[in-house]
């Protein structure tokens, strides 16, 4: 056989195949042309469907023309499953009005749940702002099992699935009406299309959003917190701060995820400590990265502060809270002592604690809320300056995940080795500040 017998002979494959289904089967243009369609490019299921169902009456005609009696006979079956592609000959052919069925698989009604879905999506994307999308497909499992039931028994290799078919054709509804890309990836919004029917759901999907901030002052805690009396622990939190965010996305609730946590009673300094805000649901997602920073810090008198760097992914929430206890961090520690300390003993200090072990359990005054632990920490640093007799400052590079107010006082024998321990004497952390996050 040459080439052009072959491609004749693949031709005749599929419509051999088409005629098979058809005689079992009424099926419509989309579903028909669903069953062969990897084969070809640049036409829809419902174009390469009616192709098909035309050149299956052109054959059975050609027969009929050359007096081909079993030709006349199938086409009289298959007609009423091939619809309005027959119908003319068929009128012609036995005096009488073509009376087509139902698809088998979608009743005749794909292609309208299809224009249904397009137009319901622009209508309810057009209530939000969005820069990007992606639809899903619901199939009814019964609708599942009839398509399955026809690639199983015929063969159809080249088919695609019901649900591929509605993705893309309310997509290409979507991107004709509107300047919306698909995403595959990290859409702003997915659009779930329920078939039988048609009818759509949009999912905004979360706008996550980078950066760092800043507490200049003390008494600020980092989540919103609630004693077990109803009371608000603390006057503001980072998360209350960041709430006019709320009004500036039109979201409905935000979600704060930072890379580890300071005391209410420590400053954030220096640096600023990575986060990312989650907004769920924004119905706004065009605003300058400037201005939604800038109605944070006017909402707290500058109290609170943060610079938003871009948007983030869900990966990212994922690295930030599992690198935390990794990164240096970098304090601040104003300590007295209960004698008078020198220079000596604090040069001492500093080389005691450079690139020291530390182990500690978990302190006391979390250990309701905390995992009770024995965790190892290293301080990589410590550089102290003298402010008075008793009083100095400390400089202390940390591995993350060291209590530092413990470090210095020992908490009752429960971090070891502490300053207190190498001092002789009992010292207190009174302010600490949190002046680097290193990444």
């Amino acid at each position: 056989m040459n080439s052009a017998e072959s491609d004749a002979s693949k031709a005749c494959d599929i419509v051999e195949k088409a005629v098979a289904i058809l005689r079992d089967y009424p099926l419509c243009d989309r579903c028909l042309g669903r069953m062969f369609a990897l084969l070809g490019r640049g036409w829809s299921n419902k174009e390469r469907g009616d192709a098909i169902k035309r050149l299956v009456v052109m054959g059975l005609h050609a027969r009929i023309r050359e007096g081909d009696k079993e030709a006349a006979r199938l086409f009289e079956q298959l007609a009423p499953n091939i619809g309005p592609q027959a119908s003319k000959l068929y009128e012609e052919l036995f005096g009488k009005q073509l009376e087509p069925r139902k698809c088998y698989i979608c009743g005749s009604e794909l292609d309208k749940w299809i224009q249904r879905a397009g137009e319901e999506s622009l209508k309810q994307l057009r209530l939000i702002e969005t820069r990007s999308f992606l639809v899903a497909a619901k199939i009814d499992e019964k609708i599942r099992v009839r398509e399955d039931t026809l690639k199983q028994r015929y063969g159809l290799s080249h088919a695609e699935s019901i649900g591929s078919e509605v993705k893309r054709e309310v997509s290409k509804i979507i991107q004709a009406k509107t300047e919306l890309k698909p995403n595959f990836v990290n859409p702003d919004v997915v659009i779930a299309v329920h078939i039988p029917g048609g009818d759509v759901e949009l999912q905004i999907m979360p706008l996550l959003l980078k950066g760092r901030y800043w507490k200049t002052s003390r008494r600020i805690s980092q989540s919103f917190w609630i004693t077990r009396r109803g009371e608000k622990r603390y006057p503001l939190s980072v998360e209350e701060a960041l709430s006019p965010l709320l009004d500036l996305y039109d979201a409905d609730e935000l979600v704060l995820h930072a890379s580890g946590r300071e005391d209410a009673d420590a400053r954030m300094l220096g640096t600023g400590r990575p986060f990312i805000v989650e907004l769920k649901r924004p119905r706004k997602r065009l605003v300058g990265l400037h201005e939604a920073a800038a109605s944070v810090e006017k909402s707290t008198n500058g109290l609170v502060s943060v610079e938003l760097s871009g948007e983030a992914v869900r990966k990212d929430v994922v690295e930030l809270k599992s690198s935390d206890q990794k990164k240096a961090k970098v304090y601040k520690a104003l300590i007295v002592v209960e004698k008078e300390i020198s220079d000596e003993e604090l040069r001492g200090l500093e080389e005691f604690f450079r690139m020291r072990e530390i182990r500690q359990r978990t302190p006391r005054r979390v250990r309701h809320r905390r995992p009770d632990i024995v965790r190892e920490r290293i301080v990589y640093s410590v550089d102290a300056r003298k402010l008075a007799a008793n009083v100095f400052e400390a400089i202390i590079v940390a591995e993350g995940g060291l209590y530092i107010k413990e470090l210095v006082s020992g908490d009752e024998g429960d971090t070891s080795p502490s300053f207190s321990e190498y001092l002789g004497a009992k010292a207190l952390c009174v302010e600490l500040d949190v002046i680097g996050v290193k990444i």
